[in-house]
């Protein structure tokens, strides 16, 4: 499309452009005053090629998407007359050096959540396609806007469809030609660790929670990300109200210990290192001590403590999936020999979180939920098991504590099913015994 420099043109006989405010591969945005009315407008240049942009965002009606009042064609252009917002782009921001908190990135989360399920619960639904900073304006009083709709995409179906987005935010499917609700999820985490800048994983880490979020929004596979835009916003709610709370911090702490640890391993040279088996036997001697074995109780704690920070050192320098699979385990169950639960049930859910094909882990973590008295979590987390298993996410094989996890949790179903019929047969039989009375 060949475009002309419109400053000093009026058009529709109402809309004067004054300057022009910015550019794209596609066309200019332009600043215009309303002559009828005297209020200034945005008037943003397209190709007549995109005209559904403007056919969308007449539909829309939304705080956060600039309100479109009136629309133009001229030769190979169409011009989208449309609120005009005073103020920057995240990316902008960026550029200029803005830090944003984990605080900060949570309430930006919360409210690109908001503005997305709004697109996405419309009929039809509207999918977006290219978030990222770029397109999140703030104007002069913080409020957040959702601009430029031009990869936009409405409808029900998954068909093939051309469909545009910005490489690194993205998600893999858009690049198949296919677009849905899960593609903005994963465009979501994108985004906020855009935001958290170069040193996203510290930022991230002070939110516990906030780093997973974004991880299980980029998730290769849809399947294994939030299911919808209303998910992943009562997610964001929940680590919100997480935030700063006292009972949180010594967590938060292992979480960052464990992160830096496993982020730090890629930076590791290539200098030689013990066999892996042979460190891990120099760490486990720790519990073969008389101190440990037979030793005071203050003693055996003690080298717990030790054992624990030779376990994250290796975890740091051996990074195979299988090592750090073996490091967690005995990670945890260094956490459960010190009775620190949450610090063994952390380590256990980190296995599943960066690991979640693991089978046995999953029966690991069940049998540490059952032996500490918490057997309904115990058998929610088989129901995410089953869930998994069923839509085949899970690797092959079994293990002894996925079998004995397994079998507590059908003994203790079997139970209650039998209590439950025979409080109900009890209660026939009791009604019946009243019935023949009253009959008499």
């Amino acid at each position: 499309m060949i475009t002309i420099d419109l400053t000093g043109m009026i058009l529709k006989g109402r809309y004067c452009i004054v300057e022009q405010v910015g550019s794209g591969s596609e066309g200019r945005l332009y600043l215009a005053r309303d002559i009828e009315l005297g209020g200034y407008w945005a008037v943003k240049e397209i190709p007549i090629s995109r005209k559904k942009e403007a056919k969308l965002l007449r539909l829309l009606e939304h705080p956060a998407i600039p309100r479109m009042v009136d629309f133009a064609e001229q030769g190979e252009a169409c011009y989208l007359v449309m609120e005009y917002i005073r103020g920057k782009s995240l990316q902008a921001l960026l550029e200029e050096g803005k830090h944003f908190s984990a605080k900060e990135l949570l309430e930006l989360g919360l409210h690109i959540s908001q503005v997305l399920h709004y697109l996405h619960t419309r009929k039809p639904p509207v999918y977006y396609g290219d978030l990222k900073p770029a397109n999140l304006m703030l104007d002069h009083t913080g409020k957040l806007y959702l601009v430029d709709f031009g990869s936009a995409v409405p409808g029900y179906s998954r068909e093939q469809r051309i469909c545009q987005g910005t490489k690194g935010f993205a998600a893999p499917e858009q690049f198949e030609g296919k677009m849905c609700e899960k593609s903005d999820v994963y465009a979501l985490g994108k985004t906020i660790r855009a935001l958290a800048g170069n040193r996203w994983y510290g930022v991230l880490l002070q939110a516990p929670g906030l780093l997973y979020f974004v991880k299980k929004c980029c998730r290769r596979s849809e399947k294994a990300r939030y299911g919808d835009m209303e998910e992943a916003g009562r997610a964001l709610l929940r680590i919100r109200q997480r935030l700063g709370k006292g009972r949180r911090t010594v967590m938060a702490a292992f979480v960052t210990a464990l992160f830096l640890c496993t982020a730090g391993a890629s930076y590791i040279s290539v200098n030689r290192k013990p066999d892996f088996f042979q460190a891990l036997e120099e760490v486990t001697g720790l519990y073969r001590q008389p101190e440990f074995l037979s030793g005071e109780k203050e003693e055996a704690a003690e080298i717990c403590k030790e054992a624990e920070k030779e376990l994250q050192k290796l975890l740091k320098e051996y990074t195979d999936q299988k090592e750090q699979r073996r490091l967690l385990l005995l990670l945890a169950v260094n956490g459960e020999l010190q009775e620190k639960w949450e610090r063994a049930a952390f380590y256990y859910e980190q296995l599943l979180l960066y690991d979640p094909e693991y089978r046995e882990g999953y029966g690991e973590y069940g049998m540490f939920l059952w032996r500490t008295g918490q057997r309904e979590a115990s058998i929610r987390l088989r129901e995410d098991y089953e869930k998994l298993e069923k839509e085949g996410l899970l690797e092959n094989g079994s293990g002894k504590a996925l079998s004995m996890w397994k079998e507590k949790i059908d003994e203790e179903i079997n139970k209650e099913e039998r209590l439950s019929g025979s409080h109900d047969a009890g209660s026939d039989a009791a009604g019946g015994a009243d019935g023949d009375t009253s009959g008499r």
